[in-house]
């Protein structure tokens, strides 16, 4: 069963995510979304595809690796995205999605942060 499970973690964070932003990107161009963007959801399909290689990889270094740039790297990317998706004049739903995505990861994460100091 564990084997079962890591499997599908592995399809996933090495095939479904890419697949996923792929689709996501072929859909905004047969939308024709002005400026779509394309950044904002390779960090949010990347963040996805990342925390899912340290669950797939737990206990290891490459799992703590994983988490480093999850919690470092990740946030950022996106919080610099989102600021620069509200700053643009036109918004679609597309935009409002990785926008409120990227800004939403960084409030979880930082809640996450919260409370783990607090239960110690």
């Amino acid at each position: 069963m564990d084997s079962v499970i890591q499997l599908i973690l592995l399809v996933l964070a090495t095939v479904g995510f890419p697949m996923g932003y792929a689709f996501v990107c072929r859909w905004m161009n047969t939308a024709a979304i002005p400026r779509p963007p394309r950044l904002a959801f390779f960090f949010l399909f990347g963040t996805l595809g990342g925390w899912t290689l340290a669950f797939l990889l737990s206990p290891s270094g490459l799992a703590a690796l994983c988490t480093l740039a999850m919690v470092t790297a990740a946030p950022l990317a996106l919080l610099i995205s989102s600021i620069l998706l509200a700053r643009q004049a036109e918004r679609t739903r597309f935009h409002r999605f990785a926008m409120w995505a990227g800004f939403a990861y960084c409030g979880l994460l930082l809640l996450g942060v919260i409370a783990g100091v607090m239960r110690d």
